[in-house]
């Protein structure tokens, strides 16, 4: 991703009359205090004894839940069991699903091939589609892949079987970068043999290997800062890598449910450098995603429990298929657990708030997500504008009229003229002296003939109206943005603050010849 582009002009041009093509709605305009935001914050929280036994049977007065490290009260809890909500207690607080309600899950299956090896990853996929009868009427798969640059869509979210299946053989077909990163890393090593076959042998009781040689210390101060170099091909990849795996779970949809994320890659890429995956932790906690690696590659024990420890920070747990069995790990460890909701104070300031599960009892040992997101409307609208790019947008929330001025090249970028409509149903007008003002986030994501894509810095838009506009009218605004290439495709996108969807529309930029 390119650093943010700056937006070099606003200007709102007021309300127009209604556009011919869209027909009226009757819908009243609402004002801004008249919306309240009332989004639950869901904690999927697995309890094991010390000797890791699942624990039933236990109540909502059982649990501490904290927010940034401060007690709030449990509003939402329920049991489910083996994927079925279990009766409450009277008494209990409100339960998200009534009693014997089927809690559909969501396997999100992501291939990421630039640090798979073909053979153990296409094992992985035969053993996904051999327990693919282990998915029920309520439970939903997706596919997805990564080749080290592009995401594709291999299935979209269902529940055909048959359909996976010809999703899961593409996938087999695809080619595994994992071998060539596993070359990079082996070249550093390599190096590592150098220094010890020239070091000559060692003896404990000499200061140095040999007259006019290197100390020992000094060899092994060498072989130290040799054994934490990371292949720079591995690490540039890494970034690539976890950065698209946070884009997949920003931007597909998701039915509702429990979310969980069954990422195939090589364990052997904590060791590149662990903090990179932070992005992904983030994006999966911000999501509610709980995320299960399966190793796909030639990973040491070392690795593979590095692996485990980022996938724990999203309650979940790296998965070792040591009887082949892959999904079926997934589906018995996401089927029993304790579902614990409250709400919190939305201010939409994109502020990250860490989340702790406590049992009241001595003797339990819990696992869930690490935290959430409080997003704000302009990150809200910058996620849709990403979705849009990677996966398309929904026609039904294509409601931006955008028209797209010719492309001025200016102090060695282009400028391009920006004209947006949006529906001042969207706008959540607010009380201001005599009339009412609105202000509107936009997001803006760009993609370039060769396929490369950016998120821009957009404005706040702003307008005023001396009355509450008609349903069904567009408010006009005017800006101006600064690209590097004048051939490209932009999305534009609003966060709606009346219904919490975000709205879209695009263009494309042209250079005159």
């Amino acid at each position: 991703m390119k650093p943010s582009i700056p937006w070099v002009a606003v200007a709102a041009l007021g309300i127009a009359l209604p556009i011919t093509a869209q027909k009226p709605s009757p819908t009243r305009i609402p004002t801004l205090g008249e919306t309240i935001d009332v989004r639950v914050v869901n904690v999927e929280a697995v309890v094991t004894t010390a000797a890791g036994e699942r624990t039933h049977g236990l109540a909502a007065g059982d649990f501490r839940l904290l927010v940034d490290g401060k007690e709030v009260p449990v509003e939402y809890f329920a049991e489910i069991e083996e994927g079925r909500s279990a009766p409450v207690a009277s008494g209990a607080p409100r339960a998200p699903v009534s009693a014997g309600e089927e809690v559909g899950r969501n396997y999100l299956v992501y291939a990421d091939d630039s640090f798979s090896l073909a053979s153990r990853r296409n094992h992985m996929l035969d053993l996904l589609e051999r327990d693919l009868t282990l998915l029920r009427p309520a439970d939903r798969m997706a596919i997805l892949a990564f080749d080290g640059a592009r995401l594709t869509v291999l299935s979209g979210w269902t529940g055909d079987r048959e359909k996976l299946r010809d999703a899961l053989a593409k996938a087999r077909q695809r080619k595994a970068l994992g071998g060539d990163m596993l070359s990079h890393q082996a070249a550093l090593q390599a190096d590592v043999n150098w220094v010890l076959d020239s070091a000559d042998s060692l003896d404990s009781g000499d200061s140095v290997t040999r007259a006019g040689g290197p100390k020992v210390s000094e060899v092994q101060d060498i072989l130290f800062y040799m054994s934490t170099r990371n292949s720079p091909e591995a690490r540039t990849q890494l970034g690539k890598t976890t950065e698209a795996a946070a884009s997949a779970l920003r931007g597909f949809d998701t039915p509702p449910g429990r979310k969980v994320m069954l990422l195939l890659s090589g364990a052997w890429s904590t060791s590149v450098a662990p903090h990179l995956f932070a992005p992904l932790v983030e994006a999966a906690n911000r999501l509610g995603y709980t995320v299960y690696p399966v190793n796909a590659s030639q990973s040491d024990a070392t690795e593979v429990t590095a692996f485990d420890q980022l996938a724990r920070a999203t309650g979940g747990r790296v998965v070792v298929p040591a009887n082949d069995a892959v999904l079926s790990e997934v589906v018995a460890d996401t089927g029993s657990y304790y579902w614990l909701g409250f709400t919190p104070t939305w201010k939409a300031n994109d502020r990250q708030h860490r989340v702790t599960v406590e049992v009241r009892r001595a003797g339990f040992q819990v696992r869930a997500r690490g935290g959430f997101s409080d997003l704000s409307p302009r990150t809200e609208a910058a996620m849709k504008a990403e979705s849009v790019l990677l996966f398309g947008g929904t026609q039904d929330d294509r409601r931006l009229l955008v028209e797209l001025g010719k492309p001025q090249k200016k102090s060695g970028a282009y400028e391009v003229p920006v004209t947006l409509g949006v529906p001042v149903e969207a706008l959540a007008l607010t009380p201001k002296g005599k009339g009412y003002l609105a202000r509107v986030p936009l997001a803006v994501a760009t993609e370039e003939p060769n396929g490369r894509q950016s998120n821009l810095s957009g404005p706040i838009l702003q307008v005023t109206v001396a009355q509450l506009p008609k349903p069904g009218t567009y408010a006009r605004f005017q800006t101006v943005v600064r690209l590097s290439d004048p051939n490209q495709r932009v999305i534009f996108t609003i966060h709606n603050a009346i219904d919490g969807k975000a709205l879209w529309g695009e263009g494309q930029v042209m250079a005159a010849k």
